[in-house]
């Protein structure tokens, strides 16, 4: 039997980015993730959804919530109108909430970047994929069938974030497994992947993200150099700001802190929060009643004594933080208009200080720029037309929500499979599993697919 499975990537470019993959199956078309790439405004943001043709597409699945895989669900749903999307039940109710904030997003860009297009979607779009979501449980099946054949959809608990998922595809006895966003390692307020043995394993789509940065140092390490530096700084009177992912990142470092102040590692001190990542606290609490995999209960918040941030009021020419307080806020890579973005204006020019970012940060960034300039004198705010002199302290550490590369590399080699498909990194990062691979595993079929080419 020939190999059934026929792989065609999106992505207008060969990154992280608009993630989209169009899958035959059989008989079967399926796309996997509508992602919008973070990088890029308007129409250039999006897929490549003209290579899906007119053929009919007869189910869409997500993996997780994040934008670079939602973020053009509500488009590709016009294009596809009749395929049910297949999520794991905590997508089902993080998607929306994600959805309609980045269409808040898009209408403010609209008048600040002059960008006809967006809105791409409306609340309306979004409210109309909510009724053709099709929920699985977590190690549950879904067969599809279509001209005498059929295709069974299993999905596994991926660990990336609440609801990540890795999926398997069977096929006339032939796999397809794709990791999706994965980490093996439990963290505070979630656990690891969990991912059965697979045999007879005909094709592993594996994600890349890290292939191109080595660990050089354990995760509960970095922890408690992340709690060293916050106690550190609210001892000296000062003010840390942690930029954090609203989805995920967030609510990890709320169960880290949690944890720390009831272990006396923690000052007593406010901690303030805002922006999207509360505004998804209520789903991580109900998940955390249903799911043994969640670890989170919002009685935290109490315990932490949370306060919410007034966004209104901030204004780093003018505005006088209350310190010593932890701020913990939206967006991880210091976004303009967000929370994140305004604190640290206000905070980088004071010594007492302290700016720990806890993930990745793209260079085009301001935070990503403020890493890299941190040596510098001055950093400048453009959004807010405020130059700050570098007094603060400014940390990066590494909690990644992705797996090692050396992990992925094993997962890959203990699964036997009979080819690999690189997905989901930037080019360097794929070309450190495809040297790995040709060292170790000569015999392996591995497969770079080049952006809207059908394998």
């Amino acid at each position: 039997m020939n190999n059934p499975f026929v792989i065609q990537d999106l992505n207008c470019r060969k990154d992280i980015g608009a993630n989209c993959l169009l899958i035959q199956v059989g008989p079967f078309r399926l796309v996997v993730d509508s992602g919008m790439d973070p990088k890029h405004l308007g129409n250039d943001s999006l897929p490549n959804f003209s290579l899906l043709g007119d053929q009919p597409i007869d189910f869409i699945i997500l993996t997780h919530s994040h934008l670079d895989h939602i973020g053009t669900l509500p488009i590709l749903s016009k294009k596809a109108p009749k395929a049910p999307i297949l999520v794991s039940i905590p997508t089902s109710l993080l998607a929306p909430l994600m959805l309609n904030n980045s269409y808040s997003v898009m209408c403010r860009q609209k008048k600040e970047k002059e960008i006809p297009e967006y809105p791409l979607f409306t609340k309306a779009d979004v409210l109309a994929l909510e009724k053709r979501f099709f929920t699985l449980n977590f190690g549950q099946s879904y067969t599809l069938a279509k001209e005498g054949h059929s295709a069974k959809i299993t999905m596994y608990p991926a660990g990336h974030v609440l609801g990540a998922v890795s999926v398997l595809i069977e096929y006339e006895g032939r796999q397809l497994f794709i990791t999706g966003d994965i980490l093996f390692s439990d963290q505070n307020s979630l656990r690891g992947a969990q991912i059965p043995q697979l045999d007879h394993l005909d094709v592993l789509m594996l994600e890349t993200t890290r292939g191109s940065t080595e660990r050089t140092a354990l995760r509960r390490n970095e922890e408690k150099r992340l709690l060293s530096i916050i106690r550190k700084t609210i001892e000296r009177g000062g003010a840390c700001l942690i930029p954090a992912f609203a989805l995920g990142r967030i609510q990890e470092l709320l169960v880290l802190m949690y944890n720390a102040k009831r272990s006396h590692q923690l000052p007593n001190c406010p901690i303030f929060c805002s922006g999207l990542g509360m505004s998804l606290i209520n789903t991580f609490d109900e998940m955390g009643k249903k799911l043994r995999s969640v670890n989170f209960s919002r009685h935290i918040l109490k315990q932490l004594n949370i306060k919410q941030l007034r966004r209104s009021k901030i204004d780093p020419h003018t505005t006088r933080l209350k310190r010593p307080a932890i701020y913990l806020l939206s967006s991880g890579m210091l976004a303009e208009h967000t929370p994140a973005y305004n604190i640290a204006a206000c905070l980088l020019g004071d010594s007492d200080n302290s700016i720990c970012f806890v993930g990745h940060c793209d260079p085009t960034t301001p935070g990503g720029q403020l890493l890299q300039n941190r040596n510098a004198e001055t950093f400048t705010f453009e959004e807010s037309h405020f130059t700050a002199p570098i007094k603060a302290s400014i940390e990066h550490f590494d909690l990644s929500g992705h797996a090692d590369r050396n992990d992925l590399y094993q997962f890959a080699v203990l699964q036997h499979p009979k080819a690999v498909v690189l997905t989901h990194g930037d080019p360097d990062a794929r070309q450190w599993f495809a040297d790995q691979f040709a060292k170790n595993a000569s015999g392996l079929k591995v497969l770079d697919p080049e952006v809207g080419v059908p394998y």
